[in-house]
């Protein structure tokens, strides 16, 4: 053999174990996720078009649900559960969440049924004023707004 194709074959080789133990980056955009946002949110009220509602009735809870709550994760994850007035968890959803600015997107992909198909999506922008949560989204041309309040961690 030639030095020439040892050198071209050695070129080569190393190309390909350069090019194949290269990291694997990612074409998935990273989560962001506001610090502020990241918390367990109990629901308190809701109007739509402007009057008094129970969030419940909107949100169309189980009969025997006496509150519910949601969770938004750092990764960009998020669950929903529904309490019993033992706040014993009687129903759960769980997906993902984006947020853009005050825009969020939330995915319902799972829930005590199994899969959701397809995912159900929830779009509302949102405000935080110290530990209260507004949430105000458009439904069928209706203008819904939810209030929920941080959990307390203690």
């Amino acid at each position: 053999m030639s030095k020439t194709f040892i050198i071209y074959f050695l070129t080569i080789l190393s190309l390909f174990i350069i090019v194949g133990c290269s990291k694997d980056k990612s074409t998935e955009p990273e989560v962001t996720i506001p610090q502020e946002l990241v918390a367990t949110w109990i629901y308190q009220s809701a109007t739509f078009n402007g009057m008094p509602m129970h969030p419940g009735f909107l949100l169309r809870w189980l009969q025997a649900t006496a509150t519910a709550r949601f969770t938004v994760n750092e990764d960009g994850t998020y669950i929903y559960e529904e309490l019993d007035s033992s706040d014993v968890v009687i129903w759960t959803e769980s997906g993902t969440a984006e947020v853009d600015g005050d825009s969020a997107v939330i995915t319902i992909t799972n829930n005590d049924d199994g899969p959701v198909e397809p995912p159900e999506i929830f779009e509302a922008t949102w405000a935080i004023y110290e530990d209260e949560l507004t949430l105000t989204t458009i439904i069928e041309g209706n203008t819904v707004v939810f209030v929920a309040t941080r959990q307390d961690s203690g």
